[in-house]
């Protein structure tokens, strides 16, 4: 069997946990297949560099470390954490007598007391767990999901790359 050479970037801080998203996101979009050509083949992960880097330096890096003998078609990959200005915030409404008259005024309520200096919210989803008012159909509960970019660069996920099993 042959392999490949892949590169992928996962949202999160934890990097074990990052890593369990990117094979359980692989699996999902290639299947189960041990020879499917993705993060998923490999049997784990070595952080082969501490400092946290802009997404293109990450993949520079990566690809002068793609020789490194501890990485290896079935078996480890490597993984550098990036930096981004970007970030999710999830946040609750907070309770307000009579509710909010509309979506923006609940998603503002909620996002406002969590955005960093410099951020901006571009969109937001309110979550399924939203309730509205049975009388007035206003917003009284829920939470709020919002991709923000803008504040100062920060540790926000990890560069997985190595070489596949295909």
């Amino acid at each position: 069997m042959g392999g490949h050479n892949f590169e992928d970037y996962i949202s999160g801080t934890d990097v074990g946990q990052a890593y369990e998203k990117a094979v359980a996101d692989a699996i999902e979009e290639h299947g189960h297949s041990s020879y499917n050509g993705t993060v998923s083949t490999t049997d784990g992960y070595l952080v082969l560099d501490d400092t946290p880097r802009p997404l293109n330096e990450a993949l520079e890096i990566a690809r002068r470390k793609i020789d490194d003998p501890r990485i290896e078609k079935g078996g480890y990959c490597g993984a550098i954490p990036v930096l981004s200005t970007r970030r999710d915030i999830f946040a609750a409404i907070p309770a307000k007598p009579g509710g909010y008259l509309t979506r923006d005024e609940a998603a503002d309520a909620a996002l406002a007391p969590h955005l960093r200096e410099g951020e901006t919210v571009d969109r937001y989803y309110l979550q399924v767990d939203a309730v509205h008012h049975a009388d007035t159909g206003r917003i009284v509960s829920g939470s709020v999901r919002a991709p923000v970019e803008g504040g100062e660069a920060t540790h926000a996920g990890w560069l997985f790359f190595g070489m596949a099993a295909s």
